[in-house]
């Protein structure tokens, strides 16, 4: 089956990024860079469309800064797991703005309607919530604070395993939100 997502990937100074790569690895299950996902599959569009479609939802949307200082356990009931995810104290509010303003026309049909949008990076995968919690709570007790900025989305189509970008859509320059 294929799908079409859109995801941002942050920059970071290189040892933040390099920490994050290796947790997501170790803990998650996840191999490469830490990404938010900004549109979730949810939408049966040509991808050209698709991509259009971003672009104009997005255009003139600035870049975003951003602190990821806490880390939250999140139980994802259809497959009994919790999830650790990173969230961005500084740079939530522009975050939740560029996600509901992708969520226009069209793509509105994306919204997951179960549960809030909630930006995070994932850190660990877990099948008990005393193990989550253990992870979530070293991490909130130590001195997590990694800044990161935005600068462009990536729009994804997925077949299988398989991931293509489709396109990249820069954020305007004009500012720093957030």
């Amino acid at each position: 089956m294929e799908s079409l997502e859109v995801i941002a990937r942050p920059h970071f100074e290189d040892a933040d990024h390099a920490w994050l790569v290796d947790i997501r690895s170790r803990r998650a299950g996840n191999r490469g860079p830490p990404y938010f996902t900004l549109v979730f599959a949810g939408v049966d569009m040509d991808p050209k469309a698709f991509a259009e479609e971003i672009r104009a939802n997005a255009a003139d949307f600035p870049r975003i800064r951003f602190r990821l200082r806490s880390a939250l356990v999140v139980p994802e009931r259809t497959v009994g797991r919790f999830h650790v995810f990173l969230i961005p104290d500084e740079g939530f509010a522009a975050i939740l703005r560029l996600h509901d303003a992708l969520h226009r026309g069209d793509i509105e049909a994306a919204i997951r309607e179960e549960q809030p949008y909630l930006p995070h990076i994932t850190v660990a995968t877990c099948s008990t919530h005393a193990e989550a919690r253990k992870i979530a709570d070293s991490l909130n007790n130590g001195d997590l604070d990694i800044p990161g900025h935005i600068e462009a989305l990536e729009v994804e189509r997925r077949t299988g395993d398989v991931i293509r970008r489709v396109a990249e859509i820069p954020l305007a320059r004009q500012g720093w939100f957030g």
